[in-house]
């Protein structure tokens, strides 16, 4: 089913944590924290409130702010050294409990959302090696070096959650970056330990896809099983808190078992269908896609909370009966409605 795969900069779905390291790593540079904060909306005490939210903009504009301010030029791998998976909460308990390294690439695509994500990846496994993907670095440009900075961040934190899931026996194999080399290449050998090629076509990185069978650490199948739903439901209010979208899921929501129409919808927000189709276009999703969202948390809540028969719950959605929910619920969660029944 549908999700929003793109994010609005200015969603504030993470604590600060990315922000909170980047600032760490700056002080002993003699950059203060509120210079790094400036134009962020950010107090320095916010960033330890595990309370408070923020966006991919705040994170990246507190970047902007470090380089200006003279930020060393390796200040992205020190930063990414120091982000630990301990410090990405319930996702990061999630990875290190996965059952092999594998199952943490699928996992950490599928909830990229909750680690305040400045770039778009995608992994695959290419003959005998694991590739990870960078792309779309806050649609900015290879010859901005906020793009460079984040591409190296990405590349430091890649290789700090390996190390933090396997130990010593992680290591990459090489990199590539679509920027032209930096002046600080040096950097790259002393803490990502491998080749790395610039001018590239794609920002990739690279390790032996025999690690992929390895297991981590901690791994635990009940424990990640368990994670694994917490995310999920971070992702959900995410969805439900944010954008244009966010709004489209709270007016669906507000008349329990009544739905309305896109034309219905659109009148309430006073724009146009045309509009509004437009701008959860843009935000990645579409009427129908949260529609069917709303629908599946509905059902998910029935079924945990309630002793309602699938007949009354298909009802309550708008199905036709109860054959075509139970396909839809399959289809949405990849799982039998029964999997989700906890009240005998």
């Amino acid at each position: 089913m549908s999700r929003l795969s793109r994010l609005s900069h200015d969603e504030r779905l993470n604590a600060p944590y990315k922000i909170a390291t980047l600032t760490e790593a700056v002080a002993s540079m003699g950059i203060a924290e509120d210079v790094v904060l400036e134009g962020t909306d950010l107090l320095p005490a916010q960033l330890q409130d595990p309370q408070v939210k923020t966006s991919v903009r705040q994170f990246t504009q507190a970047c902007r702010n470090a380089m200006a301010a003279g930020a060393a030029a390796d200040t992205p791998f020190q930063v990414g050294t120091k982000m630990r998976v301990s410090s990405y909460g319930m996702y990061g308990y999630a990875l290190l409990c996965c059952p092999t390294l594998r199952d943490v690439a699928r996992l950490a695509v599928k909830y990229h959302r909750l680690a305040t994500p400045t770039v778009d990846f995608t992994f695959r496994e290419e003959g005998d090696e694991a590739v990870w993907s960078f792309d779309n670095i806050v649609d900015l440009e290879p010859g901005d070096p906020l793009y460079r900075f984040l591409v190296e961040l990405q590349f430091a934190i890649h290789i700090t959650l390996g190390r933090d899931l396997l130990g010593p026996a992680f290591k990459l194999s090489r990199v590539s970056a679509r920027y032209e080399a930096p002046a600080h290449v040096a950097s790259y050998a002393q803490h990502l330990d491998c080749q790395a090629d610039f001018s590239q076509p794609r920002n990739e990185l690279r390790y032996p896809a025999a690690l992929l069978a390895m297991h981590p650490t901690y791994h635990n199948p009940i424990t990640v099983a368990m994670a694994s739903e917490v995310c999920e439901r971070l992702l959900d209010q995410g969805q439900r808190d944010s954008g244009v979208a966010g709004r489209v899921y709270r007016l669906l929501t507000q008349v329990p078992g009544q739905f309305d129409d896109m034309e219905a919808i659109s009148a309430k927000l006073n724009t146009t269908s045309r509009t509004l189709r437009r701008k959860l276009q843009a935000e990645g999703t579409s009427y129908q896609g949260i529609l069917a969202e709303v629908r599946c948390q509905l059902a998910k809540e029935y079924l945990r909370t309630t002793r309602l028969s699938t007949e009354d719950i298909a009802d309550v959605l708008g199905f036709s009966d109860a054959a075509n929910f139970r396909h839809a619920f399959r289809r949405w969660t990849g799982k039998p409605t029964s999997e989700f029944r906890r009240i005998p």
